[in-house]
């Protein structure tokens, strides 16, 4: 009696933690999926299921440590090409000299890129325009 009673135990538990875990495996993965609406025609009353996949923000799983360690990654490397509307462009390591209506700086408030823009500076580096070869 006693190993039947552990046996119908044991399997008992095993039940009851397997379904808790399918139960939580489903509420994790449907999530805000599906909402029940219910329209109203004329005298009768019919209930509609309607799916809806909820946008999740997923800015809460990054660690405040590593949102800054981006955010700093992001604002220190260089882009390989800045594509604007007036031209592409490319990073130099050695600037050339241009007039000052030809150099847009980015890092000062108030100057735009224009199609006379030859040079462009934007977080300390430096980006030129390559000029067209007929």
């Amino acid at each position: 009696m006693n190993k039947r009673l552990r046996t119908s135990v044991v399997v008992l538990g095993l039940t009851v933690l397997i379904g808790g875990v399918i139960t939580v495996i489903q509420s994790q993965t449907f999530a805000n999926e599906i909402k029940t609406e219910v329209k109203v025609t004329g005298d009768s009353k019919t209930s509609v299921t309607k799916t809806e996949t909820k946008a999740t923000d997923d800015s809460n799983w990054l660690s405040p440590e590593r949102k800054k360690e981006l955010t700093h990654l992001a604002q220190s490397k260089q882009p390989h090409v800045l594509l604007t509307e007036h031209g592409d462009f490319y990073p130099v390591k050695v600037p050339n000299k241009f007039q000052s209506d030809q150099v847009a700086n980015l890092d000062n408030k108030g100057e735009e890129i224009t199609t006379k823009t030859k040079q462009v500076i934007l977080r300390n580096f430096t980006y030129e325009k390559k000029e067209e070869e007929n």
